[in-house]
C-alpha cells in the first residue's frame, strides 16, 4: 500500500485558517486525519461530508478550492478527512470505503440529529458509493463529481495500473473497494442523488454515463459540456455550486428531493 501511494503520501500542510483538527480510527484501525468548518447559520442545516479525490493535497483540495466557505455559510457543517495513506492518515488496511462509513459514524456521533450529507470528488466519490453499498451508513444524499466508473480507466497504465486492474478483477476486488461502481447500484430508493460529469471526462464513457442514468434516474445525473475531469467546478462555477445547494438543500426529504429533481 505504501508502495502504490508513494506519490500522494507526503504532503502533511495545515491547509488554511480556522479548520478544527480531528483524528478518528477508521473500521481496519487506520488513524484518520480529518478537519471541521462549522455552520455560520444557526441552527446548522446538516453536515457535508467531503471524500476528496486522488491528489497529493487530499481533504485539502477542498479546502483550497473554498467548498468549506459556501457551503459553511449556506448552513452546513463541513467535514474533511484525508483517506487513509494521505497527508497525516496512516495505513492499516486496504478498504478505502471503511474511512468513509467510519467518518460518516463520527459525524452523525457529534452532530446527532443532523441529516449527514455525503458530497465525494472522483476517487472520494468512488469509495463512497461503495461505502454505501454497506449498508452500514445513512447518510441523507450522496452527491458525485466526476466518479470514475473503474479504477482500470482511471489509473491508466503503468505498474499501478496493472496492479489495480488486476485487483478489480479478483476474488479482492469487494475487500479492496476496487470493484467497478456499478457493482453497489443500484441506490436505495429513497437516497437523493446527484451526478456531475464533464462532457469530456476520460474517466467514464458515454455509454457508462447511460448506464447510470438508467441505474440512479435520468434527472439525477447531469453533463456539463466543453470540459473534462473534476472542471465543472472551473468551467461552470455558478451552475456548479448552484447545483450542489440547491441539491442539499432539497434532499432533507425524499418528497421534496423527487419534487426538486424533476423541475431541474
Amino acid at each position: 500500500m505504501r508502495t502504490l501511494f508513494r506519490p500522494v503520501f507526503g504532503w502533511r500542510g495545515d491547509g488554511p485558517a480556522g479548520l478544527e483538527p480531528f483524528v478518528h480510527t477508521s473500521t481496519d484501525g487506520s488513524w484518520l486525519a480529518g478537519a471541521v468548518v462549522a455552520s455560520r447559520r444557526v441552527p446548522a442545516r446538516g453536515v457535508v461530508l467531503l471524500c476528496h479525490p486522488f491528489v497529493k493535497y487530499g481533504m485539502h483540495w477542498f479546502f483550497n478550492h473554498g467548498y468549506h466557505e459556501w457551503l459553511a455559510d449556506a448552513g452546513y457543517h463541513v467535514v474533511g478527512f484525508d483517506f487513509k495513506g494521505f497527508g497525516r492518515s496512516t495505513v492499516d488496511g486496504v478498504s478505502f470505503a471503511e474511512d468513509v462509513v467510519a467518518v460518516g459514524e463520527w459525524a452523525h456521533e457529534r452532530w446527532p440529529g443532523l441529516p449527514v450529507h455525503v458530497l465525494g470528488a472522483s476517487f472520494g466519490a468512488f469509495h463512497a458509493l461503495h461505502a454505501i453499498a454497506t449498508g452500514r451508513t445513512a447518510f441523507a444524499s450522496v452527491l458525485c463529481d466526476s466518479v470514475p466508473a473503474t479504477v482500470a480507466r482511471f489509473f491508466g497504465g503503468g505498474v499501478t495500473g496493472a496492479v489495480m486492474r488486476g485487483m478489480s478483477t479478483s476474488r479482492w476486488a469487494d475487500a479492496t473497494g476496487t470493484r467497478p461502481i456499478f457493482r453497489s447500484l443500484p441506490l436505495p430508493d429513497d437516497l437523493p442523488r446527484l451526478f456531475l460529469f464533464g462532457g469530456d471526462d476520460p474517466f467514464i464513457a458515454p455509454a457508462e454515463v447511460a448506464r447510470l442514468r438508467e441505474a440512479c434516474g435520468a434527472t439525477s445525473v447531469r453533463v456539463y459540456p466543453d470540459c473534462g475531469h473534476l472542471e465543472v467546478r472551473k468551467a461552470f462555477p455558478g451552475a456548479y455550486r448552484g447545483a450542489i445547494l440547491g441539491f442539499l438543500y432539497h434532499s432533507s426529504s425524499s418528497k421534496d428531493y423527487h419534487s426538486w429533481i424533476r423541475t431541474q
